[in-house]
């Protein structure tokens, strides 16, 4: 089992609370939502950055025995077009848990009215367990997965 850890220092909310339905019915794999406190985004385990979208508002990482988690970076974030992110990283970049990848304007966001809770899920298929729950800061498990 992998532990993922959590990219941001905040609050989990269970996916299903998701206010997006591919991530709430685990379209895109199971995993949990956290609400950012801070603006900080790191990396929820060591592995390549295998995508990295357009404006900083979500990755992939994929560890070293394929493993592939995605941190989605708020709800309908795509549309922002990189307004409010700063990103640290680049698409292949190989980074450790921990290490920050993106950083958002939690101000902006509340200006433009953004939803930031964030899911991160597991979209390689493998088995999720072990929920955290509750506050968690940036690097705490979230979750275990293999």
């Amino acid at each position: 089992m992998v532990v993922v850890t959590s990219p941001f220092n905040g609050r989990v909310v269970p996916l299903e609370d998701v206010d997006d339905e591919v991530f709430s019915e685990r379209v895109m794999g199971d995993g949990v939502a956290v609400r950012p406190a801070s603006g900080e985004v790191v990396a929820p385990l060591s592995g390549r950055i295998e995508k990295l979208f357009e404006g900083g508002h979500g990755l992939a990482i994929e560890d070293d025995d394929g493993l592939q988690v995605l941190v989605h970076i708020g709800l309908e974030t795509v549309k922002l077009k990189g307004d409010g992110f700063t990103v640290h990283a680049t698409e292949g970049d190989f980074v450790g848990t921990g290490d920050l990848i993106v950083t958002v304007d939690l101000d902006r966001m509340d200006e433009l009215g953004i939803d930031l809770v964030s899911p991160v899920v597991v979209i390689s298929g493998h088995d999720v367990s072990n929920h955290a729950s509750g506050q968690v800061a940036s690097g705490d498990r979230l979750f275990d997965a293999g």
